[in-house]
């Protein structure tokens, strides 16, 4: 329902009430109409309840961090099932030298556009551009640069990480996992619920999870936390420490 609509029809409710103030003969009949007056209105809103409590109840159970397996320390991860080459970088960036070496998806495509099933290894090298300026007077160069080059053997042996999103009628479920061999050592667990029974311009009532507290202000109440996706950071940390 268009938001507006819905607004308009709750207003009227003050009408209403008052038109069976004066219609009515009998107060019997003013409160049993007084009582049904709000009913449509609690079952059109119904759901929206029942989305909301079972966003509660599987953040609760399943949000966030799950450790299954305590992992042991690694130098090397591969990501699994997209193009994953800017977070290969990234996390070679954040945790070098503890980490050697990020294997992801090739940014190539074949002759039809498809996505090419390839890895390309991503390293850490001294960039010789380094702390030379782009723009006089603006940001310098990056210290490292992030050669690549083609995987011909996927070792089984090398932590993964996946993402499995699926999506109902009112969530999307995140799944990234860490596993090896078959094996899950880790999940961490995005939930977003919504309710499509008030349609905003550009948004509908939604519900996130995992919150965490503000940055700079990590005492705020519950009511100010943020919904900030981490999964990539909680899993990695997990290996490389």
């Amino acid at each position: 329902m268009n938001w507006l609509l819905f607004y308009l029809l709750a207003a009227l409710h003050p009408v209403a009430f008052l038109v069976i103030a004066w219609k009515c003969d009998t107060w019997r009949q003013r409160l049993l109409l007084w009582a049904l007056l709000p009913l449509p209105a609690v079952l059109y809103c119904w759901d929206y309840w029942v989305i909301k409590n079972e966003h509660a109840q599987m953040c609760a159970a399943e949000g966030g961090l799950k450790v299954l397996i305590q992992p042991e320390n690694a130098d090397r991860v591969r990501l699994v099932g997209s193009t994953f080459g800017l977070s290969a970088q990234g996390i070679l960036d954040k945790y070098y030298p503890n980490v050697k070496l990020v294997e992801a998806l090739t940014e190539e495509r074949g002759s039809q556009g498809q996505r090419l099933q390839l890895y390309d290894a991503y390293t850490v090298a001294p960039n010789p551009k380094a702390d030379t300026p782009w723009v006089k007077g603006f940001k310098k160069e990056y210290k490292f640069i992030f050669p690549a080059k083609r995987v011909e053997f996927l070792d089984p042996n090398m932590f993964e990480i996946s993402v499995y999103d699926t999506k109902t009628a009112h969530r999307e479920t995140k799944v990234t996992t860490l596993s090896k061999g078959g094996k899950v050592y880790a999940k961490y667990t995005d939930f977003v619920h919504w309710w499509t029974g008030i349609q905003y311009p550009d948004a509908l009532p939604t519900w996130r999870c995992p919150l965490t507290p503000p940055t700079k202000y990590p005492d705020a109440p519950k009511d100010q936390w943020v919904y900030i996706p981490k999964a990539y950071d909680a899993l990695t940390d997990l290996i490389f420490k």
